[in-house]
């Protein structure tokens, strides 16, 4: 059956000159081929939605209004089955408004996650890896429809990103820190020592002990170390740091 037949049926059951489609219309690879053609038809042209504007401005509710949902059940097929059909491997289901009921649960959720950060960050995004920190927030998952995802790591951007690049980041390279990283003497230890060294290049701590000042925990987004671990007081900064220096020259005496 020719592609213009096919939109000549539809159309007639579109409006309503005709009740239905013909017996075992959607039958087989044939009756796959018949639901690409309504489906493009119906989008690009009857709704003049642009194929890139897809994702965005197609839900299942328009599919269903329009007499695909009866064909879709013939193949057991959800919304997006419907959109992967007509436009095969053109779209992922992450991109869309609504994502297919259940595709963020359990372990394949997880994987499928981690792969729709890691597409994004590769294929589409302009971040260098030394700059994901900055970039990977509550914002980015809201912007780029996947806070699904998001919520399968407790909303943590760091664990999201852990399970991307395993062991590549530390948590404290993240704007929102884990929950309980100031808790934890190791990761303490971890982000004072990169702080000091890395970041202001103090050459040892009794160099950082005079030079270190309240501004640079500003200067590089560690207000929250400086809150949670230090109460928002250089003083007890400096004992931690003098604590640290003797704990240093004991271990080296």
């Amino acid at each position: 059956m020719s592609r213009e037949w096919v939109i000549e049926i539809y159309q007639d059951v579109l409006d309503k000159k005709v009740k239905r489609f013909p017996n075992h219309f959607f039958s087989g690879e044939e009756g796959k081929e018949y639901m690409r053609y309504m489906t493009c038809y119906l989008l690009e042209k009857r709704l003049s939605i642009p194929v890139h504007e897809i994702p965005i401005r197609v839900r299942a509710s328009i599919l269903w209004s329009h007499r695909l949902k009866s064909p879709a059940m013939v193949y057991g097929w959800n919304y997006y089955d419907v959109i992967e059909n007509a436009y095969p491997e053109r779209f992922k289901p992450w991109q869309f408004q609504q994502v297919p009921h259940k595709y963020w649960y359990g372990e394949e959720g997880k994987n499928r996650a981690v792969e729709a950060v890691k597409h994004l960050l590769e294929n589409e995004l302009d971040i260098s890896m030394e700059d994901i920190p900055l970039h990977i927030n509550h914002h980015f998952f809201r912007k780029y429809r996947l806070y699904g995802a998001f919520d399968i790591f407790n909303q943590s951007p760091f664990q999201v990103i852990q399970a991307v690049y395993p062991g590549v980041f530390k948590p404290w390279q993240f704007a929102n820190v884990p929950l309980n990283c100031w808790k934890d003497q190791v990761s303490i230890q971890e982000t004072m020592d990169y702080f000091l060294f890395q970041q202001l290049c103090f050459s040892s701590y009794e160099e950082a002990l005079v030079k270190v000042r309240k501004q640079h925990f500003f200067d590089f987004q560690l207000t929250g170390l400086f809150q949670r671990v230090f109460d928002s007081r250089m003083p007890k900064v400096r004992e931690w740091i003098k604590n640290k220096n003797e704990e240093r020259t004991a271990i080296n005496s």
